[in-house]
């Protein structure tokens, strides 16, 4: 079966029986409207976000920043918007819902997704190539699988391998080179080659009562993939040497991986980070999370330790503060390293300070507090999510909705589900 059509039903019967129709659970796990964050958020996203609510009892749609309905819930699923246009299931029907309301439904087709690109991606007959928003092939249906373009570009599979087409369905590099699925991003594409090991296979012989090694023979044994990175140009900007990269370059610097240790390099392909540790974030104003020992510090790009190593887990500073895990209470440092609020609430995973404020969770209810500790809005939802623009949604009595920084309900906005605003959209869903 075709990648997409597994991840499909992957999307589409585990994900969406682990997470059924919980909004948090859902932006809480994928709420990065940009790929760079991780060069694997962009398909986890994509096809989760995509396909995970196609078996539920919903029928979604748009409202505009004040609550009111723009688009109609009309449709048995709605993606986010991107580039003016939302991708949607109308009657079992693959299709395009765009800004101003019109829609377009594609019934020659069997799945058809757009993201951010003119090009969707069509799918018929277990056969993939891209239409135009009307509907015309422009890329034949010859693939035997394919994802969406991403910035003028996208991974199709032929005769059992990856490459890359760009809008006009040119095939970027020859067949010489190994790829996946994974997308092109900022016109680098990862590469791999196949590499073997040979070891001297030793036989143990005795000369004179003394034990010696002598040569034997040759083995070859096939080993793991080396990664590489090549450019759109055939240049090859990193060579295929480390057992994993992670795609693309953000503020100067790659992840790389080898032996199961991580480190970091930058656009030169000079080891800026030795590889020695067993986990390591992106940088975020030149400051890494690092984890050594099983446990979790920061790093400047000197490799200098900025936060000792004695968290069990830690976040990036937000508005000045980083939440810290400590046997399993959190609580928030400064700067310093020093503890600002002691670990005495449960506290969310995602509970950066926004606006102020952040999530915290106490006996299975969600609310909020300051940068004092102090509980600002009550711990009486039954979920939520980070403050956003001066808005946070929540979740009570069953009913969805938005709420300022003083707890008041955004009016025009209570639904049974309530998503992320995009392109000044915020799409929700109502049971049939």
């Amino acid at each position: 079966m075709k990648k997409i059509a597994v991840l499909f039903l992957l999307a589409s019967n585990s994900i969406f029986s682990q997470l059924g129709n919980n909004v948090f659970l859902m932006e809480n796990m994928y709420t990065f409207p940009n790929i760079e964050h991780d060069s694997n958020t962009y398909y986890n996203d994509l096809m989760q976000r995509g396909f995970s609510s196609l078996k539920d009892s919903l029928k979604y749609g748009f409202v505009d920043s004040n609550g009111k309905i723009v688009i109609p819930p009309n449709y048995e699923y709605a993606s986010d918007f991107y580039n003016g246009k939302a991708n949607i299931i109308s009657n079992n029907i693959p299709g395009l819902v765009f800004s101003n309301s019109k829609c377009k439904l594609y019934p020659e087709y069997t799945m058809t997704f757009w993201y951010k690109d003119d090009l969707g991606l069509a799918i018929n007959d277990d056969h993939s190539g891209f239409v135009d928003p009307d509907g015309d092939v422009v890329i034949p249906l010859e693939y035997e699988d394919a994802f969406p373009f991403y910035k003028g570009y996208a991974a199709v599979k032929k005769n059992g391998k990856w490459n890359y087409l760009n809008l006009k369905g040119e095939k970027i590099f020859n067949d010489s080179l190994i790829f996946s699925y994974r997308p092109i991003i900022d016109k680098k594409a990862i590469f791999m080659i196949d590499t073997l090991k040979v070891e001297t296979e030793k036989k143990l012989i005795s000369e004179n009562g003394s034990r010696t090694f002598i040569e034997y023979g040759y083995k070859i044994e096939k080993i793991q993939l080396k990664e590489g990175l090549i450019d759109v140009s055939g240049n090859v900007l990193l060579p295929p040497i480390y057992d994993e990269i992670f795609g693309y370059f953000h503020n100067g610097y790659m992840r790389i991986r080898n032996n199961g240790m991580m480190g970091l390099v930058n656009e030169k392909g000079n080891l800026v980070i030795p590889i020695i540790y067993e986990d390591l974030s992106d940088v975020k104003k030149d400051l890494f999370l690092a984890k050594s020992k099983n446990k979790w510090g920061m790093i400047n790009i000197k490799n200098e330790i900025v936060i000792p190593f004695e968290y069990d887990k830690i976040r990036h500073f937000k508005e000045e503060l980083a939440q810290v895990s400590i046997k399993g209470s959190i609580g928030y440092i400064d700067k310093r390293n020093r503890i600002v609020i002691k670990p005495k609430y449960d506290f969310n995973l995602l509970g950066d300070f926004n606006d102020g404020l952040a999530l915290v969770k106490k006996n299975k209810k969600y609310g909020y507090i300051n940068k004092k500790g102090e509980v600002i809005i009550p711990i009486i939802y039954n979920n939520g999510l980070p403050f956003d623009k001066k808005y946070a949604l929540v979740e009570k009595d069953g009913m969805n909705y938005a709420i300022n920084r003083k707890g008041e309900k955004n009016v025009g906005i209570t639904k049974q589900h309530v998503w992320l605003k995009f392109e000044g959209f915020r799409r929700f869903a109502e049971k049939k």
